[in-house]
């Protein structure tokens, strides 16, 4: 396959603490291709949004950290963030599997996680110089601990899945939606991003500093912060500041 922007290099490991740190100390160590894809069997330590634990079953799903150079504005980093999402949307909408998009960057099919994502930039002046972008794909895992509401690929459509052949479908689809991003298209992006956007023009319950409200969601401002309307007017919040109930 062609790619527009990546180039399909693969770093396999058996066990690794992190993936993301371990492609950022990459970058920090050597020279790495557009592209280079840390990808573990097993991560001791990973790491999703809020510094929170990713767990995941050793060999059973697509833990994995691309590192990508985008020459973009660091004002639109959030878009790092879409592209991501969507990539991963597409690949599981291929394989019939419909999901949303729960913000920042969680992806659900009937409200149970499927996927996290985690995107780590290193900004230099006004420009983004490398990002690290993270996924956490259920893939095969049949069983999750108690409290955790997940799903997975084998769980909802009852058989097995390559990994690498889910992976590739995925870095397709980064490479397709980076190439956007480079291009400056972040209407279109932002349009694809919203058609399948958890809980768009609905009322929902969040939490904010201990105080729990009622919000009709209005999608993100151009920073990536969760744009909600309230009985008191507009009001944006970044991922410290509220989370869904």
């Amino acid at each position: 396959m062609v790619y527009k922007r990546l180039e399909r290099f693969l770093i396999q490991l058996d066990a690794v603490d992190s993936t993301n740190d371990y492609a950022a100390d990459l970058i920090k160590s050597s020279f790495v291709k557009n592209g280079a894809t840390i990808i573990a069997d097993h991560q001791l330590k990973g790491r999703g949004q809020r510094s929170a634990l990713w767990t995941a079953e050793a060999g059973k799903n697509l833990t994995s950290s691309t590192i990508i150079f985008p020459d973009i504005e660091a004002g639109k980093a959030f878009y790092l963030n879409i592209i991501a999402a969507l990539a991963v949307r597409k690949t599981l909408s291929d394989l019939g599997v419909e999901a949303k998009i729960k913000w920042p960057n969680d992806i659900l099919v009937d409200s149970k996680k499927i996927c996290g994502i985690l995107v780590e930039n290193v900004i230099s002046g006004s420009k983004i110089n490398s990002a690290v972008i993270g996924i956490g794909l259920n893939i095969n895992q049949l069983q999750f601990h108690d409290g955790i509401y997940a799903t997975s690929l084998a769980i909802l459509k009852k058989q097995e899945f390559e990994i690498l052949d889910i992976f590739d479908q995925f870095f397709g689809y980064l490479d397709f939606y980076l190439n956007l991003l480079c291009d400056s298209h972040f209407d279109l992006l932002k349009k694809h991003y919203y058609e399948h956007f958890y809980l768009i023009n609905e009322v929902a319950s969040f939490e904010s500093e201990g105080e729990q409200f009622n919000a009709e969601v209005l999608g993100i401002t151009e920073q990536g912060l969760l744009l909600l309307k309230q009985q008191e007017g507009k009001k944006a919040y970044d991922i410290k500041e509220v989370t869904f109930l």
